[in-house]
């Protein structure tokens, strides 16, 4: 006894239909700025929110998400949902003076004037910061990962913002 196919095929391509007919995720078309309250469409009913570490001993609820075609992690305060922490590693971010991840740049060379500062597992110099007028006006420090072989210099890793970062006046 042979059973037809046509339930099945039916069920298949209502569901099929179902799942295009709900609407999609909103994307954001601009970067959030540090201490704005978070996008609404980034925050998560899941239980099992993503958390980032946004500090040596923070963890922020997080995202992912891609704006226009430039891939981001956005992290906020769990209470008063301001963004706390904005990252990207993308390789089409270019700085509005040319940094970008993978450029290799001069840093302070660890005497008292080092203004360095330890960030994570990275490294900021305060010299080393620039905006992206695609992405805004907000002041992006690039993230550096020093040199194995010649500590007087470190590599862009990524670009950062947050409030976590404490620079020297």
């Amino acid at each position: 006894m042979q059973r037809s196919l046509v339930p099945t095929l039916f069920a298949l391509s209502a569901g099929l239909l179902l799942l295009f007919a709900l609407p999609a995720r909103a994307q954001l078309k601009t970067v959030p700025q540090l201490g704005t309250p978070v996008p609404a469409q980034l925050i998560t009913t899941d239980r099992k929110e993503k958390r980032c570490r946004t500090s040596d001993d923070h963890y922020d609820p997080c995202s992912e998400i891609a704006i226009g075609e430039v891939r981001y992690t956005i992290a906020w305060d769990e209470q008063s949902k301001a963004v706390t922490y904005l990252f990207t590693d993308d390789h089409r971010v270019v700085t509005d003076n040319g940094l970008a991840v993978g450029n290799s740049l001069r840093v302070a060379d660890g005497t008292q004037s080092d203004s360095t500062v330890p960030y994570m597992k990275w490294m900021i110099d305060p010299k080393w910061k620039d905006t992206d007028a695609k992405l805004g006006s907000a002041v992006w420090f690039a993230a550096l990962h020093k040199d194995d072989i010649d500590h007087h210099f470190g590599d862009i890793v990524g670009f950062v913002q947050s409030r976590y970062i404490q620079i020297k006046p």
